[in-house]
Formats: structure tokens, C-alpha cells, sequence
């Protein structure tokens, strides 16, 4: 399972459609889908969607998304005039930050030093 956000772009104040969620989950089939759809209205720099998506990989995960809503942004009537401005995998640096602090020759327990790091 993939968290994967898509930035919109669109007119201020602009209002997510009550379907959005439900419109998103049915664009895609097969072996991904779209799990849970999450909406930050109100996020800085535009409205954001937090989609969770099971994918074989990374990549599809993003792939799918990205087909997603460019469709529904195409079809939905609510969002004419809307854009995709990116959509990609959410870094959350403190799970990262903790995995690596973690994992020995990393500055973790071994305290060692790991291919490409400096001495600690």
C-alpha cells in the first residue's frame, strides 16, 4: 500500500464534489486500487488528495493515481477548469529518519559507517 498525493490546481475556494472518493475508487482495476481517498481542501498551495493505493510497486501506484484523477478532473463537471499540478508518493520523513537512525552501520546500533557515508 502506497500514499500517494495529487496536488490540484483551480479556482480559490474551490469545492471538492461529495462523489470525489467514490469516482476516484472506480477508475481503477485489475491488480492496484485505490484503497481509501483521503481530501485536504485547504491545504497550503492548493487542495491535495491523499490517496492510498495497493499496487505491486511504486510505480503503478503512482501510474494509477495519476490516471485517476487526470480522468475524473476531466469528466467531472464540479472540476472543469481543474488541474493536476503533480501527484506522487508522500515522503514522511519521520518513519524514514527513525528506519534509518535504526538499521546497523547507519549510525544505529553497530555504530558503523554504511557504503557512501561518512565516518560517525
Amino acid at each position: 500500500m502506497y500514499l500517494i498525493h495529487a496536488r490540484l490546481t483551480g479556482p480559490p475556494g474551490l469545492e471538492l464534489p461529495d462523489d470525489l472518493k467514490a469516482r476516484l475508487r472506480a477508475q481503477v482495476t485489475g491488480t492496484t486500487s485505490i484503497e481509501h481517498v483521503t481530501p485536504h481542501p485547504d491545504a497550503q498551495g492548493g487542495p491535495v488528495l491523499g490517496l492510498f493505493v495497493a499496487a505491486p510497486s511504486l510505480v503503478e501506484a503512482e501510474r494509477a493515481a495519476e490516471t485517476a484523477c487526470l480522468r475524473v478532473l476531466r469528466s467531472h463537471p464540479a472540476l472543469a477548469g481543474c488541474g493536476l499540478d503533480r501527484c506522487g508518493a508522500a515522503f514522511v520523513a519521520p518513519v524514514f529518519e527513525a528506519d534509518f537512525r535504526l538499521r546497523p552501520g547507519r549510525g544505529g546500533p553497530g555504530r558503523g559507517t554504511g557504503p557512501g557515508l561518512p565516518p560517525s
